[in-house]
């Protein structure tokens, strides 16, 4: 007799991914980051957290970066910039797709024994900014 899916596993069916045991080795399209997930999703409800899946899972360079510290500096970089999430949905995800997350993840690991989630959220910060703001826009701050 199998359990019923969770919500959380139900939400994530629509977007593809999977979330497995940490003892399991991850494969295309699986995460073990179900805890930052559900503190995402407690805090700030379905829909953020289905848009920062959507952030990583459709691009294609990025896709398959479902790390908990990946997820977590992408939403707390949206919580920050509602106006790039509200207003440039399409940009950020295009902007994302440009930016290589796994490298970037690797230079924050390398900065341990900083929090990699923090180091990684500045990281991705940097070029989403060069990307999604005007250069008027950084100089008037």
């Amino acid at each position: 007799m199998t359990r019923p899916k969770g919500k959380l596993d139900a939400l994530l069916d629509g977007l593809g991914i999977k979330l497995v045991p940490v003892y399991r080795r991850r494969a295309a399209a699986q995460s073990h980051a179900r805890g930052t997930m559900h503190e995402i999703r407690n805090q700030y409800g379905d829909g953020h957290l289905i848009f920062v899946l959507r952030c990583i899972k459709q691009t294609r360079n990025n896709r398959d970066e479902l790390w908990s510290e990946t997820i977590g500096a992408i939403s707390d970089i949206l919580v920050q910039r509602q106006d790039w999430a509200m207003e440039r949905a399409g940009d950020v995800l295009d902007a994302l797709d440009r930016i290589p997350l796994g490298p970037l993840r690797g230079e924050a690991v390398a900065r341990r024994p900083w929090p990699v989630r923090a180091s990684l959220r500045i990281l991705i910060y940097k070029q989403l900014e060069t990307i999604l703001d005007e250069p008027e826009q950084r100089l008037a701050v």
